[in-house]
């Protein structure tokens, strides 16, 4: 082999290693450069569910992935700026030896060589936080060399078992919006994060604009219980033109309210109201328009209100994306009345499993 191909060789493997590892390289090495999520972030603890939640937005790809850390019972962390990723799993221990979220900040960024550009917020199951924003973190914000960020605010608000903290922020004002619209915020900890965000964001957000979001929320798995799952909310956006309308659409799916959308829906079909019900199912498709079942669903209520032609819209859209539901569709009571349309037939026929003739 010739030096000059061996060279080549080795230059391509040194750039794989450097691609292979720019996702983490400012992420967890201090050594390389940073990747720098100007970032705004929540972190919250719920002493009745017992939920902790972490809810973040950033102009940088995959923060959603990045920032947000928790472990049910025991606490929950965002880590941003030139984020550390090691800052999760490390304050979880620190906490479960009974540190308290102060002192957790100070032994993890204590022994951390880029502390200067980090910054994190650690909450624990009696609420208590705190917040540790790095000195270049600040100057970063007023340096006059760095038009990126130059303007830009970095700090934090704590409140009542929650804290809001940001950098390359619009002002202050983004996170007192963040920390009002959490504490009047109504419903599950999950929308209350998702408000604090939307409210952050129309305060100005992050002075570069929007990239991506993240939503975690986690609860305890009561002992004796079926249920498997203590990451009752696990969503992220990690590119989007707006991150909040997909995440708050994913949110809803979570949650269930195309089901409950639905299950209105029909109840309104029953007692006759059929515009109103028909209305309601399409709010059900608006938060998840691939699903077989909302578009059977939409055919249902329009069969129902005795409009067959609008009916079969919906039911060729359903079959298309379900076949089987061809089958579902030829004896169910709901469409008796369009049975003998030709159209009907057709799509009983062409769009029924193979080999089962529609029937």
């Amino acid at each position: 082999m010739s030096r000059t191909v061996l060279l080549l060789m080795l230059s391509l493997v040194g750039t794989a290693r450097v691609f292979g590892q720019t996702i983490d390289a400012g992420v967890d090495d201090p050594s390389k450069p940073a990747r720098w999520f100007a970032t705004f972030s929540i972190i919250a603890f719920d002493p009745t569910t017992k939920d902790f939640g972490v809810a973040v937005q950033s102009h940088a790809f995959t923060a959603g992935a990045a920032v947000p850390y928790a472990v049910p019972g025991v606490g929950a962390v965002a880590t941003q700026a030139a984020a550390n990723r090691l800052y999760g799993p490390k304050a979880i221990e620190l906490l479960k030896q009974g540190l308290s979220p102060a002192d957790v900040i100070k032994r993890i960024t204590d022994e951390d060589p880029g502390r200067d550009t980090r910054q994190v917020a650690v909450i624990d199951a009696t609420g208590r936080s705190a917040v540790y924003t790095g000195k270049h973190v600040i100057d970063r914000n007023a340096d006059t060399a760095d038009p990126i960020h130059l303007g830009g605010y970095a700090g934090h608000i704590t409140g009542t078992n929650f804290s809001v903290q940001g950098n390359t922020l619009a002002s202050e004002d983004v996170l007192k919006n963040m920390a009002r619209a959490y504490e009047q915020g109504t419903g599950t900890m999950a929308e209350r994060l998702m408000d604090a965000l939307d409210a952050g964001q129309s305060a100005g957000g992050d002075t570069r604009g929007m990239q991506s979001a993240g939503l975690l929320v986690v609860r305890p798995v009561p002992p004796g219980s079926n249920v498997v799952v203590d990451r009752i909310v696990d969503l992220r956006i990690d590119d989007a033109v707006d991150p909040f309308k997909e995440l708050r659409r994913l949110l809803n799916i979570n949650l269930g309210v195309p089901r409950r959308l639905t299950d209105h829906s029909a109840l309104l079909a029953g007692q006759g109201k059929f515009d109103e019900a028909i209305t309601e199912q399409r709010k059900a498709l608006d938060i998840q328009p691939n699903s077989d079942a909302l578009h059977y669903a939409l055919a249902q209520r329009y069969s129902q209100a005795d409009r067959p032609l609008q009916a079969l819209v919906p039911l060729r859209e359903a079959v298309r994306l379900h076949p089987n539901l061809a089958r579902q569709a030829a004896v169910d009571p709901l469409f008796a009345k369009m049975r003998d349309l030709p159209e009907f037939k057709r799509l009983i026929i062409v769009g029924g499993p193979k080999g089962t003739g529609g029937q």
